[in-house]
């Protein structure tokens, strides 16, 4: 009987652990790739399509040579006006897409690299719930 894809190593490209051996630069790299993986990854920007832009070196922020539009990784989506760092937002996201099961409360699999076994035993051992 086939596996199950959530299952299978290939659908656990981002794990927590890696997230967070990330510095703040990879961390920027890794959320900068998902965001415009569109375009392969290359930034574009999103008022006009366009792919020729200037790069602040001082800011994470960039031009784009055609409207000339300020933007950054986070302008446009729901991280847009953030307080935290990229690399809890990039950790939420993981935790999110790798969530097997539809209950965000209680991911099964996908943030560790455990065996499925693992995974179904590992929740009934915690002592508090991380989030309601």
């Amino acid at each position: 009987m086939a596996q199950h894809f959530l299952l299978t190593a290939a659908a656990r490209t981002l794990s927590l652990k890696a997230i967070f051996r990330m510095s703040d630069d990879e961390a920027h790299e890794t959320f900068t790739a998902i965001r415009f993986a569109d375009n392969g990854g290359e930034v574009f920007c999103p008022r006009c399509q366009c792919t020729a832009i200037y790069t602040y070196a001082a800011r994470r922020i960039w031009k784009c040579k055609a409207c000339s539009h300020q933007f950054s990784v986070t302008s446009g989506t729901i991280f847009a006006s953030r307080k935290l760092a990229i690399r809890d937002y990039l950790a939420a996201t993981a935790i999110f897409v790798n969530a097997v099961s539809s209950d965000i409360r209680n991911p099964s699999r996908g943030d560790t690299e455990n065996p499925a076994s693992s995974a179904t035993v590992t929740p009934r051992r915690m002592p508090v719930r991380v989030l309601p």
